[in-house]
């Protein structure tokens, strides 16, 4: 391993992973840097679907976000000989009549089984939709990224990098760097070069369930999503909670999500595991990414939240060719659009 390496990357999360994978393909030296312990990303359900939202809107960006991530998934798939992006057909069934009059989108009338699902008001297909394996795809990345020397266990302390002009030094690691780029997720700690950023961030929690006499093999969105995980076991999401921001399950969560589950199936489940995790949403659920304006050495790739299978791929992608050949970041996702704001409602004219 170099300890010189061109970027350095805290966090391996789905943020980190894309990332370290663009910078990598363009022939730069990178170290990942990440503890091992877990996180929101490997909980993540990895579902990609057109349509979200108790709105039923089209998901922002869709038609250039849907094929940079199968691009780019398939590309990973062949350099890891690993399979963990799956393209296929989601359903959503409509909870009420209201807001079955409130979709005017594509996707047609769905058949689904009225012994296994509450469907009166029927629903629509998505074709367009994927699921990305998230545990197969992170363990895939960093078993690369161990072979080519550009990963390393270790838990950084932000406040013990020391920035110049010129590099960033990180003496916890004996390293140092020309950009240290922090993808952490949400820090309940703080994090003392971003935490002007306002987070919005959100704990979810998450059920496995059984479901005896269950085959549907498409992710069905109704109140929750129930993806299929083979032999009868699906994954059951997932709950938005704003207050207790750790990874601790609640009662709460699991009636809930319970409850939604016997408003979509007809069928008797058993629950076999109840997990939850903290999605680091900022702003307008939208990701931010940049170099701090007073710190360039010192960058940031965050705020993926519940979407960041789809968002991921493509934003990596433009912020590498923003570090690597300073290529343009979109004002809406630049990390001096959020600091500029924080900035401004501190100091009014």
């Amino acid at each position: 391993m170099s300890a010189h390496p061109e970027f350095v990357i805290v966090g391996q999360g789905l943020a980190g992973t894309a990332l370290a994978w663009q910078l990598l393909r363009r022939g730069r030296k990178v170290l990942v840097v990440d503890r091992e312990s877990g996180g929101c990303s490997r909980l993540a359900a990895g579902l990609i679907t057109p349509i979200t939202g108790k709105r039923v809107a089209k998901s922002w960006r869709w038609n250039e976000l849907r094929p940079a991530a199968e691009t780019f998934y398939r590309e990973i798939e062949t350099r890891t000989r690993t399979t963990f992006f799956h393209p296929r057909e989601a359903i959503r069934l409509f909870a009420t009549a209201n807001e079955r009059s409130r979709y005017s989108g594509p996707g047609g009338e769905v058949a689904v089984r009225d012994d296994w699902f509450n469907a009166a008001f029927g629903g629509f297909v998505m074709p367009e939709a994927a699921r990305l394996d998230v545990p197969c795809y992170l363990e895939a990345s960093r078993a690369h990224f161990r072979a080519v020397g550009a990963f390393r266990t270790a838990d950084l302390d932000p406040k013990q990098i020391e920035p110049n002009t010129a590099a960033v030094r990180i003496p916890q690691l004996d390293v140092e760097a020309q950009t240290l780029v922090f993808c952490r997720g949400f820090a309940p700690d703080g994090d003392p070069w971003f935490g002007a950023i306002p987070f919005r961030a959100a704990k979810g929690e998450f059920l496995t369930v059984r479901v005896p006499g269950l085959a549907e093999e498409r992710v069905t969105h109704r109140g929750v999503w129930l993806a299929p995980l083979g032999d009868e076991v699906f994954r059951v999401g997932a709950t938005y909670s704003w207050h207790q921001l750790d990874g601790a399950p609640t009662a709460a969560g699991r009636t809930e999500l319970e409850g939604r589950l016997r408003e979509l199936l007809k069928l008797p489940f058993e629950v076999i595991e109840h997990r939850a995790a903290v999605r680091p949403i900022i702003g307008g659920s939208v990701p931010v990414l940049g170099r701090h304006p007073d710190c360039p050495r010192v960058a940031f790739f965050n705020g993926l939240g519940s979407k960041g299978s789809l968002l991921s791929p493509f934003f990596a992608n433009q912020f590498a060719a923003h570090l690597c050949d300073g290529g343009e970041i979109d004002p809406e996702v630049d990390v001096r659009t959020f600091l500029n704001r924080v900035s401004s409602r501190h100091n009014p004219e």
